[in-house]
């Protein structure tokens, strides 16, 4: 075990020693752009989300702009390497996620790099806040490879989170911005969203069944192994409970990019559960009359369409114990917390279509701006 771990350990040095020596030879050969802007993508080969809003902003404030997208699987391999040659002379790095090449480096003077990050508010605790966790990085790993850091500019939803995204990435409040969630640019414009449900309702007809109820359920991400925070399975407790529910009701399931395809096999049995294997979370939303998630930060996106949500969280101990909450769900969310499958049957079977919920204390809390965020945030970058 100790041999194991010495020959790692060095193996990390030495790969982290190349990438940056390389990284600072590319930055002096490759002529540096102040009009490149590459962005990162993690979860899926098309830009999505933050990143895809920032985008679009992007090609309208800033004349002759050249965007890079790159996909990164985050492993130190040799196409780790390739990614090298596109960020070296970037004036711009977008993220919305863990991004490693950036924490194996000292980044040039003239590199912005920009961390949108995919979760608005502060809920489950991530990065350096789960230090001492089941869940959290183990020390020694954090001293050879310092994640989440090198960012010049972070953006959140709220001033009242700054606190907790200093703690998680270890960095100086002063370089974070609460000037929004890009994404929700989506919920004021109508014409987007038209088209959006007029999609949504033409591939999945059921769902636009005048007596439909849809309801979204989307788990948040779910560690395995040793970081395992609990043995909760969302898409198991679906599956015993869905002859319960009322006719009427229509189950939008929205797995975590990173769930198991294998979870998914039982629901995909039912007539009445679509499983959202395609678009994007917030499109979904659009279709759906309530929202139900355990610790997903999707809920305060969904807050700002004043629908009912609730949190089913029956493994909320083992939660807070092996992974933790910034803040309680009491402070943040006014959706109902159900501990038990009997209530949540109850929460569902009790839910009407187009039924309006008061979210205004929620989005009070974990909103600043909830308007043009891309051009605030581009805007922003640019000239800062």
């Amino acid at each position: 075990m100790v041999v194991r771990d010495y020959l790692k350990t060095s193996l990390i040095v030495m790969y982290k020693t190349i990438y940056n020596t390389l990284y600072t030879i590319m930055t002096h050969v490759k002529k540096h752009n102040d009009k490149k802007a590459v962005f990162i993508l993690s979860r899926s080969k098309d830009i999505e989300g933050n990143s895809y809003y920032i985008y679009e902003e992007l090609l309208n404030q800033l004349d002759g702009v050249k965007i890079h997208l790159v996909y990164t699987e985050n492993k130190m391999n040799l196409n780790l390497f390739k990614e090298l040659f596109t960020i070296c002379n970037a004036r711009y790095l977008i993220l919305d996620d863990y991004y490693l090449p950036i924490y194996l480096v000292k980044p040039n003077k003239r590199l912005k790099v920009i961390q949108l990050w995919h979760a608005a508010g502060a809920f489950k605790k991530f990065g350096y806040s789960t230090i001492g966790t089941q869940f959290g990085p183990a020390d020694n790993y954090l001293k050879l490879i310092p994640i989440h850091s090198n960012y010049t500019h972070v953006y959140v939803s709220s001033k009242n989170i700054i606190p907790f995204y200093a703690e998680a990435f270890n960095m100086s409040m002063h370089n974070i911005y609460p000037l929004g969630i890009p994404r929700i640019d989506l919920f004021k414009n109508e014409q987007q969203i038209a088209q959006i449900k007029n999609k949504l309702f033409t591939e999945y007809p059921l769902l636009k069944d005048d007596k439909s109820i849809n309801i979204l359920i989307a788990p948040t991400y779910r560690a395995g192994g040793i970081q395992k925070e609990s043995s909760f399975n969302i898409s198991s407790i679906i599956s015993n409970f869905i002859t319960d529910i009322n006719k009427d009701v229509k189950i939008i399931f929205k797995a975590h990019p990173y769930m198991s395809k294998i979870e998914l096999v039982n629901l995909e049995k039912n007539p009445n559960v679509v499983i959202a294997n395609k678009y994007e979370i917030n499109e979904w939303m659009l279709v759906s009359d309530a929202f139900i998630t355990d610790y997903s930060s999707s809920i305060f996106d969904f807050a700002l369409l004043e629908r009912p949500i609730a949190h089913y969280v029956p493994d909320i101990d083992d939660y807070t114990k092996n992974r933790g909450l910034y803040q309680s769900i009491e402070e943040i969310s006014d959706g109902a917390i159900l501990r038990d499958e009997e209530n949540l049957v109850h929460w569902i079977n009790t839910r009407k279509s187009n039924e309006h919920y008061n979210t205004s204390r929620m989005v009070h809390v974990n909103f600043d701006h909830t308007e043009n965020v891309a051009k605030k945030i581009v805007s922003h970058f640019i000239y800062s």
